[in-house]
């Protein structure tokens, strides 16, 4: 699907947290053929130091990581970078997806995952951020 169709804009950066992600070639090739900048991270600390640091649209998290879980990166999203988290997991547990929607994850999704699925759901987080972004951006005071 060309960018300037699905995602049009300028680029946009999508933090990748945890170890399990850093590896998914497939993920990450699949942003980049939508337009957008996959910027994996190796530790949640590290990317809730990018989340701190980069102009990100959204994170996709792992449900697990070798220095934490998800639930890290939705309280730095929630307390700090307001940027939508998609959880992702290696099978579809019902405690876990209800866990992190409860905490406040935009979705989740189970890999092997589904192309159309992926787009479907980075390109609601994409509309979300935008919108939020957009919000933010009116209420600024005016000088």
């Amino acid at each position: 699907m060309p960018h300037s169709r699905r995602f049009p804009g300028k680029p946009t950066h999508v933090v990748l947290a945890g170890a399990y992600i850093k590896s998914e070639e497939d993920l990450i090739s699949l942003l980049r053929q939508n337009g957008l900048v996959p910027v994996p991270s190796s530790s949640l600390k590290e990317a809730q130091f990018l989340l701190e640091r980069k102009e990100t649209a959204i994170a996709i998290c792992h449900a697990s990581s070798s220095d934490g879980s998800f639930r890290d990166i939705l309280r730095a999203a929630r307390d700090g970078s307001k940027v939508p988290v998609i959880v992702c997991a290696d099978v579809y547990d019902p405690h876990l997806y209800l866990e992190a929607m409860d905490l406040g994850a935009f979705d989740y999704f189970t890999y092997p995952y589904y192309k159309d699925g992926v787009e479907w759901v980075v390109g609601n987080a994409l509309g979300q951020a935008r919108k939020s972004k957009s919000k933010q951006e009116a209420e600024k005071p005016k000088c």
